[in-house]
């Protein structure tokens, strides 16, 4: 349990998923669940679960994402202590948020609130309360949206909680950029990128060079620039071997070739990296990069 989430969260999906099958395979619920009382509320067989649903994203195995994060809700619903149900929907609202799935994050992110807000569990209300900004910005109510994403990383950070910065940034910079404030944005993604040798959580690391670069674009930076920011994004999600981010910052530096009269070029490198995917065809980045594909043939 201590091992698995310094893996995941500074990019070494495969080792955090062996630690924690390692984990699942030795929990008992009659001998364990006691433990997370002792051990600030908080249930191993629980984290290993939502934990592995977002390692499953980042591999690109993203129906299997899914299917381990039905099982943490059911096994949270299941024990005594609602901090575990808090938390199982909080990271529910952080999956369907890489999944950019607006509708069901909200309703996630209100989940987690309630229980949080009512109980005083300060970490789940940070993470519903960024995940639901964001949720609220893409379904159009951006000013309240930015309002909620940033007053919760601003409690998150004075609080000393910094599990899932870069994901708290890449949210809260996209709803600034929803909102027309790309300045705002720009000075999120780049606080977050230079604090990445501090806290070495990877997990929407790539993300946020592509809101540079989105940020950039809207303030009239130079293609030169812009372009370094998607190949930047593209190659560390590469070294991390996150296959959604990989594609995720192929489709935009396809789009932006696409724009700069290089179509060839951007199909050559967007089709085989939609290619290797054999799951979550439905998902939205991979609709959104066959939508281009069919642009650029």
């Amino acid at each position: 349990h201590a091992a698995w989430g310094p893996y995941y969260f500074m990019g070494e999906f495969d080792k955090a998923m062996t630690h924690m099958r390692a984990g699942l395979a030795l929990y008992d619920r009659q001998t364990h669940e006691a433990l997370s009382v002792e051990y600030g509320v908080h249930d191993a067989c629980a984290c290993a679960l939502y934990e592995s649903a977002l390692a499953s994203w980042s591999m690109g195995l993203l129906d299997q994402a899914q299917a381990w994060l039905a099982r943490a809700v059911a096994h949270a619903q299941a024990l005594t202590m609602p901090a575990n149900i808090a938390d199982a929907q909080a990271y529910a609202g952080l999956l369907y948020h890489l999944l950019r799935d607006p509708e069901r994050t909200q309703a996630a992110a209100e989940r987690a609130l309630a229980i949080s807000m009512e109980k005083g569990y300060p970490y789940t209300r940070f993470l519903g309360a960024v995940a639901l900004g964001w949720s609220l910005a893409m379904q159009g109510n951006t000013a309240e949206g930015v309002a909620l994403a940033q007053q919760g990383m601003a409690a998150s950070i004075e609080f000393g909680q910094r599990l899932h910065h870069s994901q708290f940034a890449a949210m809260l910079a996209e709803a600034y950029i929803l909102a027309g404030h790309p300045v705002e944005a720009l000075d999120v993604v780049e606080e977050a990128i230079a604090a990445f040798d501090d806290y070495r959580d990877h997990l929407c690391a790539p993300d946020l060079y592509l809101f540079k670069g989105e940020a950039l674009d809207r303030l009239g930076a130079p293609a030169e620039e812009i372009e370094a920011c998607y190949v930047a994004g593209l190659t560390l999600a590469r070294q991390l071997g996150a296959r959604v981010s990989e594609l995720r910052a192929a489709t935009r530096l396809a789009r932006f070739q696409q724009r700069h009269g290089q179509a060839d070029k951007g199909r050559d490198l967007l089709k085989p990296v939609v290619a290797w995917f054999g799951e979550g065809r439905d998902s939205a980045d991979l609709q959104a990069a066959y939508a281009l594909l069919q642009e650029l043939v």
